[in-house]
C-alpha cells in the first residue's frame, strides 16, 4: 500500500519509483541521518558540559528541544534548554526555534565546548524578515507565505532549523556572522487555482544577516511558462505545481507548493535569479478516500534575470524511456519499470509508477528468460541474464497501467505500452545495448491531448542512444536503415502504415486522424546490422 496525505497535506510526489515516499510539508531536517553522539562515542568528561539558556521575546526562559551539530564531525543530537548536558569537548553549533504567541523566532550559536560550557539563544535579538516584490503581486486568491532556515555548513552533512508564517505566524531571525552558519529565507506568492501568475523569490547568505529585508524588482525575476495537461495521468482532479530551489548554501529542500488543479493549465511562474527545480506532480482518490501520489516530474532549471522557460507537462504518448538494455561483465540487465515517460523527458523515471510489466528475453526462437513486475514493488525489477553464447538477443517488454487503490478514469491514455529490442551481445563485454530508444510525440494537440476530428497530426520520433550507466560502453551508434510507423484506430486490434517524412535530423511520422475515439502508435528503427527497436503505445492521443 502507498502512503497517503490528506488534500490538504498533500505536495509533490518524488520520482515515480519512489513512489511510496511522499514529500509532505517541508520540515527540519538534516540532509544525511542524524547520529546520536551518545552512540559509540567516546567516554566523555563529566567536567564537559553545556547550558543552552533560551528566552522567548519577552525575555522569559522558555524551554525548547535545540539541535547541537559537532563541526568536526557533523553528528547531532537533540539536547533540551535551560539544563546541563554532558558532550564531548569540542566546536558545536546550537540551532534552536522558540515561540512567542503568534511569533517564531530562530537562532543558532557556535559554542566551543571546555569544562562547564554556556550559551543563550535570545529571541529578543531576532529581526523580522521581510521579503518582497515590486510592484507587489496582486490578483484575486493570491496568499503569501515565507519560509526560513538557519543551517550548519559543512560539505558532508547540513543540519538546519525552520520556520513558517503559513499558520499566521511572524519569522524572526538572530543574526549571526559565523562562517560555519548560512541563512536562507524563501516567500512565495500564488492562489489555489493557477489561474494567476505566480511569483517565489529565494534569499540566501552565509552566515546570517542583520539585514532581513530584501525586495525584487519584478525585472530582476526569469520566468517559466509552464503548461500541465490532461489524459495521460490516472487523475481528473490532483494536477499540482511546485517550485524548489536547489544549489544553494542553505534551504535546497524548501518547497513551494503553488497551485492544484481539477484541470489543464497554463501559468506563468516568476522566480529569482539561481537554480530551482519546477515539481510537477499527480494525485488521486483512493477507494477509501484517501489521496494517494502518483508520480511526477522534478525538472531543474537556472533561471537567469528577465530570460524564460517553457516547460510541457502530461504530453501525450507516454511510452517507454530512453534507458536500454546493457550488458555489465557479460549479463544483459533490463529494468522493467520505465515504460511510462513523458516523450518531453524521455531520461527520466516513470512519470507514473504503477505499472505491471512482463518482460521476455529469446535467443536463437528460443525463450531464455523471462521477469515479471507484479505492479507497487519496493523497486525496480530487473532481468538478469549471463550471455553464454554470442549472437542476435530480442528483449520484449509488455506493460501496463495498475493502481490496486484507485478507478482509472475512464478514457485514460497510454494504458498499455510494448518494447522489442533486437540486439547482438557477447560474454565477458561491459556495453550499452546497439539499439535506439525511440520517443513518440504528437504535437498540435490541445490541452485535453487530443487531435480535430479528421485532422492530421504530426507525430516526432525521437532516436537516442543517452550513456545511462557509467559501467557500459556506449559504443558507435548503429547506422540508421529504416523508420517505420503505423496507427490504429481499435485500439491495437488492426494497423495501417503512415508515411514518415526525415527534415534535416527530425523523423516524423504523418497520421491521418479519424472523426473520433483514440489513436495508437507503433514506430520501429532498424539498423543496417539488423538490430531493431519496435515500441507500441495504445491510445497515445484522443480525438476531441
Amino acid at each position: 500500500m502507498s502512503d497517503r496525505l490528506s488534500p490538504a497535506g498533500a505536495s509533490l510526489g518524488a520520482s515515480s519509483r519512489n513512489r511510496r515516499r511522499i514529500v509532505g510539508k517541508v520540515v527540519a531536517a538534516a540532509l544525511v541521518p542524524a547520529i546520536l553522539l551518545a552512540i559509540g562515542a567516546p567516554a566523555v568528561a563529566a567536567s564537559n558540559t553545556l547550558t543552552i539558556t533560551t528566552l522567548d521575546r519577552n525575555g522569559k526562559k522558555v524551554n525548547v528541544t535545540t539541535t547541537v551539530v559537532n563541526l568536526a564531525t557533523n553528528s547531532s543530537r537533540s539536547v533540551k534548554s535551560n539544563k546541563s548536558t554532558k558532550l564531548p569537548k569540542g566546536s558545536y553549533a546550537v540551532l534552536a526555534s522558540i515561540r512567542t504567541g503568534s511569533a517564531v523566532t530562530l537562532g543558532a550559536r557556535t559554542v566551543k565546548v571546555s569544562g562547564a560550557s554556556k550559551t543563550t539563544v535570545d529571541a529578543r535579538k531576532g529581526k523580522k524578515i521581510t521579503l518582497g516584490v515590486s510592484p507587489a503581486p496582486a490578483g484575486e486568491g493570491i496568499m503569501a507565505q515565507t519560509r526560513a532556515q538557519i543551517c550548519t555548513k559543512s560539505d558532508s552533512a547540513s543540519y538546519d532549523v525552520e520556520a513558517s508564517d503559513w499558520d499566521g505566524s511572524s519569522v524572526y531571525v538572530i543574526p549571526n556572522s559565523s562562517k560555519k552558519l548560512a541563512f536562507g529565507a524563501m516567500r512565495q506568492w500564488s492562489d489555489s487555482s493557477g489561474l494567476s501568475d505566480s511569483y517565489a523569490v529565494m534569499y540566501t547568505r552565509t552566515g546570517v544577516p542583520s539585514g532581513l529585508s530584501k525586495t525584487y524588482k519584478r525585472s530582476s525575476l526569469g520566468t517559466v511558462n509552464a503548461t500541465g495537461r490532461q489524459g495521460t495521468a490516472a487523475t481528473i482532479d490532483g494536477l499540482h505545481l511546485a517550485v524548489q530551489p536547489i544549489k544553494r548554501v542553505c534551504g535546497d529542500h524548501m518547497y513551494a507548493g503553488l497551485f492544484g488543479a481539477d484541470r489543464p493549465y497554463r501559468t506563468k511562474v516568476h522566480l529569482s535569479p539561481g537554480n530551482w527545480l519546477i515539481r510537477a506532480s499527480s494525485y488521486a482518490a483512493a477507494k477509501d478516500g484517501t489521496t494517494v501520489t502518483l508520480g511526477g516530474y522534478m525538472v531543474s532549471r537556472k533561471v537567469v534575470a528577465g530570460k524564460s522557460h517553457t516547460l510541457n507537462f502530461f504530453r501525450a504518448a507516454w511510452g517507454p524511456s530512453a534507458r536500454l538494455p546493457v550488458v555489465i561483465n557479460g549479463r544483459i540487465s533490463y529494468s522493467l519499470n520505465s515504460m511510462f515517460a513523458d516523450p518531453g523527458f524521455p531520461r527520466d523515471d516513470n512519470v507514473e509508477g504503477g505499472d505491471k510489466a512482463t518482460a521476455t528475453l529469446t535467443f536463437g526462437g528460443k525463450t531464455v528468460k523471462t521477469k515479471k513486475d507484479k505492479g507497487w514493488e519496493p523497486g525496480d525489477t530487473y532481468l538478469e541474464y549471463k550471455v553464454k553464447k554470442s549472437g542476435w538477443y530480442k528483449l520484449t517488454n509488455n506493460a501496463s497501467r495498475y493502481y490496486p487503490e484507485i478507478t482509472f478514469p475512464a478514457g485514460m491514455l497510454s494504458p498499455k505500452t510494448s518494447v522489442t529490442y533486437r540486439f547482438k551481445a557477447k560474454p565477458n563485454t561491459s556495453v550499452t545495448a546497439p539499439v535506439y530508444a525511440v520517443t513518440m510525440l504528437p504535437t498540435g494537440l490541445n490541452l485535453y491531448n487530443q487531435a480535430k476530428p479528421g485532422s492530421t497530426t504530426d507525430v516526432k520520433l525521437t532516436l537516442s542512444r543517452p550513456k545511462l550507466n557509467p559501467d557500459a560502453k556506449l559504443g558507435k551508434n548503429p547506422k540508421v536503415k529504416t523508420v517505420t510507423a503505423k496507427a490504429s484506430f481499435d485500439g491495437g486490434k488492426t494497423w495501417r502504415s503512415v508515411k514518415v517524412k526525415k527534415i534535416d535530423s527530425t523523423w516524423t511520422a504523418q497520421v491521418g486522424n479519424p472523426t473520433s475515439g483514440a489513436v495508437s502508435l507503433r514506430a520501429k528503427v532498424t539498423d543496417t546490422t539488423g538490430g531493431y527497436t519496435d515500441v507500441t503505445i495504445i491510445r497515445a492521443y484522443a480525438i476531441g
